[in-house]
């Protein structure tokens, strides 16, 4: 191959590859796809945690993010160690009945129940902690971020006047891959 035509090829490639990167990026769900509904959750999560900016006293030497001790979510585990922000992030399985405070994002399955659900998001109000869960009608409860299954894209929504009032900003970036944005 000449050296000319190696630029081309290699623009060509890259092209491809980000090309594949956006259409990761808008989560597709099609029975084919080796990327199971949990996987595809993790990845919004960590994204969330890279998109999103806390008060400064708030994280210290890692970022944390929580979900229930209930939940059976282990695809998480994968995000554990990775980079967020310049910092580790943490897995942390939590109860009710234990503190929250060093949470950073607080992810709170369906299968957790709406009961169990709108406990959290009483015991996390005004903190700065930003609430994630997949629960239908979760912004409608009282929830900041709704993940959207809609079986053929995982989507999420956000409820920016309850990010603001704990405190929590969300990249202009991540709001514009929103499916929709409360309260602008």
């Amino acid at each position: 191959m000449s050296m000319m035509r190696m630029p081309v090829l290699t623009k060509f490639i890259t092209t491809i590859l980000i090309a594949g990167l956006l259409h990761i990026a808008h989560a597709p769900l099609q029975a084919a796809s080796t990327a199971t509904e949990q996987t595809l959750t993790a990845a919004f999560l960590y994204n969330f945690l890279k998109f999103t900016e806390w008060p400064t006293d708030t994280i210290s030497s890692e970022i944390t993010l929580c979900t229930s001790k209930g939940s059976a979510f282990e695809e998480l585990d994968a995000i554990s160690g990775k980079i967020a922000q310049s910092k580790p992030v943490r897995i942390k399985r939590i109860s009710p009945s234990e503190p929250s405070d060093d949470c950073q994002l607080l992810f709170l399955p369906r299968e957790d129940g709406s009961e169990r659900i709108r406990q959290w998001l009483t015991l996390t109000q005004n903190k700065p902690i930003l609430v994630v869960s997949n629960l239908n009608e979760f912004l409608d409860i009282g929830g900041m971020i709704s993940l959207m299954n809609d079986g053929k894209n995982l989507n999420f929504e956000v409820d920016l006047t309850r990010v603001r009032q704990a405190n929590l900003k969300l990249s202009a970036q991540l709001l514009q891959i929103a499916r929709e944005v409360r309260s602008r």
